[in-house]
């Protein structure tokens, strides 16, 4: 391996891989590494959900959209709680990344685009997906990376990890990397450029950044803080850890292993009107089930004790009711209750209760309760989804909890995409994109629907066309 680069990037995910790519193509001698076997990284586990204004997609579709109504809607959703620069950044340029990505040949799914899915819808038709989730977008820059790996601007080490950031005076001068095989090695480069993704998959780092919420999460197992950690050694500031809201909501495989939980039950009333109740550990319901905002329905189950509730039907339910799980056919689900760590049946209230593990009582007068809604047809939350009563045993339970796919705090940029230390102040050399940036540095304390895969790709692509420099570039530029 050479030990002198223009840029080197830390990660050959959604941030990275463009960031490698349009430096490459500007001529800079770029080394591209990444710890896994296979480069995509998060994209492997995301929906590739994306939100721009003024594609050519929506042009096609006859949909007027421009940037400024996109940042409106993004501050409406989430109450003003959204960071002002970046997200114009993001905002702005969103148009031309997706558009890139459909030029390379990404497909978005024939109903898209959409206002909304999933999350609080926006005011415009700007949001989409490809059939294949993220790994639609993988799919159209992976031919990219290859180009450029071919034409000898862009190395690609896997396998291969940053244990640490080199710094000399203050600035950053490269990087520390170790092989799987234990092998380390000091690399030197103008440019660290961060791409490492979060630290949902690590408990310690999780628990240090975001200790008043439990870690359930169903994400890339290399979001393990790395990036974050190593720049904050070299005086990076990492904050917005407490800015969590969880999804609502998965199923632990299991209980002991915060990193098992899967998704599947069908809990938006947009998709599927609800048939049973969802209470929490005292046996109570916490939520009108069928609120249509599904950030209301998050906020309260973050609030619950353990961030976990339980889906309870009964026999009669789960014969008349539309099946509830999106992976698991309706005759297979049977045979999980009372085997499954997460599935519970009993022919009374008490003991499904008992096995479930919430209050006997509290269940009991809840369902009492619900009965007299579905006869009244008046829900003190206001549900209007109120099918039929619990009046047939058996009784099944599901507990589900609140988990997440991304990681809330990391690290902070300027404007330049230059990370900043605790006085705010750039750290030279030094630039990040993606989710090591954290997830509620653009979408504040809830989740703005298409607004984490199509800014790192964005901010990696201005960073690698434009943001970056190095000695050289200017004749590399003119040959």
């Amino acid at each position: 391996m050479e030990e002198n680069w223009d840029v080197i990037v830390v990660g050959a995910g959604t941030g990275g891989i463009p960031t490698a790519v349009f430096a490459g193509q500007r001529g800079a001698r770029v080394l591209l590494i990444e710890a896994d076997e296979r480069i995509g990284g998060t994209l492997h586990w995301s929906s590739g959900q994306m939100t721009a204004a003024g594609t050519k997609l929506q042009k096609k579709h006859g949909i007027e959209d421009h940037p400024d109504w996109h940042f409106d809607d993004c501050m409406r959703i989430s109450n003003g709680d959204f960071e002002p620069v970046l997200g114009r950044i993001a905002i702005e340029n969103a148009a031309e990344s997706f558009d890139w990505l459909c030029d390379n040949g990404f497909e978005p799914e024939p109903n898209t685009p959409v206002a909304g899915w999933g999350h609080e819808p926006h005011r415009t038709r700007r949001y989409a997906w490809g059939p294949d989730g993220g790994l639609s977008i993988l799919q159209a820059m992976e031919p990219q990376l290859d180009a450029e790996i071919a034409r000898g601007t862009v190395t690609l080490i896997m396998q291969t990890k940053m244990t640490r950031l080199l710094t000399k005076d203050g600035a950053v001068i490269g990087i520390e990397v170790e092989a799987r095989d234990g092998e380390k090695a000091e690399v030197f480069g103008q440019n660290v450029v961060l791409t490492t993704g979060g630290y949902a998959a690590s408990r310690e780092v999780w628990a240090e950044l975001t200790p008043n919420h439990p870690l359930r999460s169903h994400c890339n197992p290399y979001s393990r803080g790395e990036g974050i950690l190593a720049a904050r050694a070299v005086g990076a500031k990492v904050d917005k850890g407490e800015q969590f809201l969880c999804s609502y909501a998965g199923v632990m495989q299991d209980p002991n292993d915060p990193l098992s939980v899967r998704g599947g039950l069908m809990l938006n009333p947009h998709f599927r009107r609800p048939w049973e109740i969802c209470v929490n550990r005292q046996g109570k319901r916490f939520v009108r089930e069928d609120h249509p905002s599904v950030d209301v329905r998050e906020h309260a189950l973050l609030e619950q004790d353990g961030m976990e509730m339980w889906f309870v039907f009964d026999e009669g339910i789960r014969q008349n009711a539309p099946h509830f799980h999106s992976e698991i056919e309706r005759e297979h689900i049977v045979g999980l209750f009372n085997k499954h760590p997460s599935y519970f049946m009993a022919d009374t209230v008490e003991e499904l209760a008992e096995k479930c593990g919430v209050d006997g009582a509290g269940l009991k007068a809840t369902l009492v309760e619900y009965n007299e809604a579905v006869e009244s047809k008046k829900d003190k939350f206001g549900r209007e989804s109120l099918p039929r009563p619990f009046d047939r045993a058996p009784y099944y339970a599901i507990r589900a909890v609140g988990f997440t796919v991304l990681s809330p705090g990391g690290l902070n940029i300027d404007k330049e995409m230059r990370v900043l230390d605790t006085e705010n102040q750039p750290i030279a050399n030094l630039f990040a994109s993606g989710e090591v940036l954290g997830k509620a540095r653009i979408s504040g304390k809830t989740y703005l629907s298409g607004m984490s895969v199509l800014p790192a790709i964005t901010f990696g692509r201005l960073l690698g066309q434009k943001k970056l420099t190095w000695r050289g570039l200017n004749s590399a530029a003119a040959e």
